[in-house]
């Protein structure tokens, strides 16, 4: 069942390339513009920022990425609610938030009703989901700060014994905190799912109420856990193969000198940016083809200045 929406996701974004070319270039422009921030006084904006309680390193520099911007705005609050004054890394980290909520809702538009929406189109639907998505992203961060902040610091913790030698706690100990890890990473899993389900829901179904939305996006996933959790191995999986492929194109080009890095970077942009608009539009497509059909969008298609907008059937 996950296995017909996870192709249909690949097929719908393989037919939107200038959206791919779209989205890969802001991607290129958000690298130079950080790259020129990093030269001049803003560099300590744009250094990474560890948080404490879940022992991860986050770069700034992803704030730029859709699929990580929230997480980078937790990490940049949490290094000033441990005294480290980064106030770059907030601005930085809330400006590619912003950035990509504004873009999620005609990315999630177009790729719903798979049909050309022409730039007045894009623009239209990024404008009209804006402010649903800014309160869904505001709800999203705090749950991910109560996930990695709360939990994490006040349930699981260090590993037991730790030190910097290493572990030294005794096997039982271990394998308990290694279970509360495993749980509290289904768990952030399973709210990064319901955010995105709930992402989904709030563009097709043009709903205005986020946490409505979030409601509605759990039930959906409790009525259907098999096929959800199957569909998400399934990007999990190509996000993967894209990981090793480009770990392996990497000693073929390091020949190249100075270029090769630059084209391993440029390659897994682009690659990683195809996994992300799978992803969405696999999460859509299994989403309509649920409750609705496959072209199922409620919000009318706006008109291109090229040329009026032809009919979408129920949208």
């Amino acid at each position: 069942m996950a296995l017909g929406p996870f192709l249909d996701g690949i097929r719908r974004v393989a037919a939107a390339p200038l959206l791919l070319l779209f989205m890969y270039s802001l991607a290129i422009a958000a690298a130079l513009a950080m790259g020129s921030l990093a030269g001049g006084a803003g560099a300590a904006g744009v250094e990474s920022v560890r948080t404490t309680g879940s022992g991860t390193l986050v770069g700034v520099t992803h704030a730029f990425r859709p699929d990580t911007s929230g997480l980078a705005v937790v990490a940049a609050f949490s290094s000033l609610a441990e005294g480290q004054p980064r106030v770059g890394a907030v601005a930085l980290a809330l400006a590619g938030m912003i950035f990509w909520t504004f873009l999620a809702g005609g990315v999630l538009d177009r790729l719903a009703r798979q049909r050309w929406m022409g730039s007045s189109g894009f623009a239209a639907a990024c404008r009209h989901h804006f402010w649903p998505l800014t309160r869904l992203a505001v709800l999203a961060g705090a749950l991910h700060w109560l996930v990695l902040g709360v939990l994490q610091s006040s349930f699981v913790g260090d590993p037991p014994g730790a030190s910097a030698q290493g572990w030294g706690g005794t096997a039982p100990a271990d394998a308990v905190w290694l279970a509360l890890q495993g749980l509290l990473a289904a768990v952030r899993a399973a709210v990064g799912l319901a955010v995105d389900y709930a992402r989904v829901r709030v563009v097709v179904e043009d709903r205005h109420s986020t946490i409505g939305a979030l409601l509605a996006a759990l039930r959906f996933m409790i009525r259907r856990p098999a096929a959800v959790a199957v569909l998400w191995l399934l990007n999990a999986a190509l996000l993967a193969l894209i990981l090793v492929g480009c770990s392996l194109l990497t000693p073929a080009v390091m020949g190249f000198g100075p270029l090769g890095p630059f084209l391993v970077a440029q390659v897994y942009t682009a690659a990683h940016l195809f996994a992300t608009l799978v992803a969405w539009a696999s999460q859509a497509a299994y989403f309509q083809g649920q409750l609705a059909h496959a072209t199922y969008v409620a919000r009318a298609r706006v008109a291109d200045s090229a040329g009026p907008a032809r009919p979408t059937g129920a949208s």
